[in-house]
């Protein structure tokens, strides 16, 4: 599918989106830097200080490119950013939109928008092929859930639910400097 996964799926599954050529250009782009700060750091050069700062742009590529995505299940939509992941049930939710960018208006007004579904150049020339893959599955998603509740009135407060991953930023950090403080040391 290249943007999700699981589609059919059942109320516990979680379908991920993400853009695919946005996700290969950040890690690519997370390899290289890599490849140059364990340059940097081997024994021939010497410099570990520059290297671990290198291999901070390859923590952010990694969180920009991999974790930016919308995930949803038959209950909820979620808009995860920079390891910062936004949780609303469907029920909260006015309506799922495509125009440029895409994005869930929330029947507070708020919008949840992801990085990777951000409006582009590239984007309004190819048409906008990802983003409409996943506007159509979020949308049919709520469309679904919406029927399903009928008696279920909006309360007036959207119930959000925002976590900080910081156990996947611990590993990310971890896989990235264990490594290359080893090379520095030696």
């Amino acid at each position: 599918m290249g943007t999700g996964a699981g589609a059919g799926a059942g109320a516990g599954t979680v379908r991920v989106f993400r853009r695919p050529a946005y996700w290969w250009f950040s890690v690519l782009a997370g390899v290289a830097f890599y490849g140059i700060a364990l340059v940097v750091a081997s024994p021939s050069v010497g410099e570990p200080a520059p290297a671990f700062v290198i291999s901070g742009v390859v923590i952010f590529l990694w969180a920009l490119g991999w974790d930016s995505s919308f995930r949803c299940t038959d209950s909820h939509v979620s808009s995860v950013n920079l390891l910062v992941t936004t949780t609303v049930p469907w029920a909260d939710v006015q309506k799922v939109t495509l125009d440029g960018a895409l994005a869930i208006t929330l029947k507070d007004g708020e919008e949840l928008g992801s990085v990777a579904f951000g409006g582009s150049l590239l984007g309004e020339m190819t048409g906008y092929r990802t983003h409409r893959r996943a506007f159509e599955e979020l949308r049919s998603t709520h469309r679904k859930a919406r029927a399903a509740r009928r008696g279920d009135p909006y309360r007036g407060t959207v119930r959000r639910k925002v976590t900080f991953a910081w156990r996947r930023l611990l590993c990310a950090i971890a896989v990235v400097y264990v490594p290359l403080t080893v090379v520095a040391v030696l």
